[in-house]
């Protein structure tokens, strides 16, 4: 939370290209904190996702003001789709977990190692997109440092490959947010739109509210498995405990949305 806020003010008090290239040597000194193999895959989703967005320049866009966040949010989707279709090959690895082998790994290869370092990549690379274009807002910084420091902690001690599977599922909601979005900037509220509102709200409320939910119950029932790991994962509970809190904010303004619109009759 200090951090989230000291970079947020900062981001007034500095130039955005200073910050930005801060930001960028902060998230490389973090990458070499982790196995040379797992480093390198962060580091190179980061830039990966960079040179995608500058290739996207290239391309015809339509005419709106917001072209840099037009962008942003395709690279937003193509992470998201990733990050859904790596969460069912972690659920599908629960059964092959022995004892305690899905809280604390005994540094074996799975699939949550390598899905959870292109998550943490697309994270950063978001990041540094916020700084440098000076488009923050105070939540989805906090979500995003939130989740930077909790999933390079859980890499490098290989913890949790189990509540990977229903963290990263939880993205399944940001291609309907994304595609509510380019209707709305193109003028496009019809149909479609409605259609994109829907499926954003259901997709958010059962990831993000409920099953988030019921991973943290899991969790809390296999609590004697991890109880053993290194006090710092007491801490990425706790974070992990707070980034449910903020989903539940942002719960409430999707029903809150939803309520408004039925009774307005207006698509919000």
């Amino acid at each position: 939370v200090c951090v989230c806020v000291c970079t947020y003010v900062c981001v007034h008090m500095t130039s955005p290209v200073t910050l930005t290239l801060a930001a960028a040597a902060s998230f490389v000194a973090l990458s070499y904190l982790q196995e040379a193999s797992c480093g390198l895959l962060i580091l190179g989703t980061t830039l990966s996702y960079g040179l995608v967005y500058g290739a996207l320049k290239a391309t015809r866009e339509p005419p709106i003001a917001r072209q840099s966040e037009w962008r942003e949010r395709q690279v937003s989707t193509v992470n998201a789709v990733l990050l859904v279709c790596g969460s069912l090959l972690c659920f599908a690895e629960w059964p092959t977990y022995d004892a305690s082998e899905g809280w604390i790994s005994q540094g074996l290869a799975y699939w949550p190692v390598t899905f959870a370092a292109l998550f943490v990549g697309y994270l950063q690379w978001d990041v540094l997109w916020m700084l440098y274009h000076s488009s923050l807002h105070f939540d989805e910084l906090a979500h995003h440092l939130l989740f930077i420091a909790v999933t390079h902690y859980v890499l490098w001690g290989r913890y949790f490959a189990r509540p990977f599977a229903w963290l990263s599922v939880t993205e399944l909601s940001t291609p309907f947010l994304n595609c509510r979005w380019f209707l709305a900037a193109t003028g496009s509220k019809g149909r479609a739109y409605d259609t994109c509102s829907l499926l954003f709200a259901s997709a958010f409320l059962a990831t993000r509210a409920l099953g988030y939910g019921m991973g943290l119950v899991d969790l809390w029932l296999a609590r004697d498995l991890w109880r053993p790991a290194h006090w710092g994962l007491y801490v990425v509970i706790a974070l992990v405990h707070a980034g449910y809190a903020l989903n539940l904010v942002w719960a409430s303004k999707v029903v809150g949305a939803a309520r408004r619109a039925m009774k307005s009759g207006h698509r919000e």
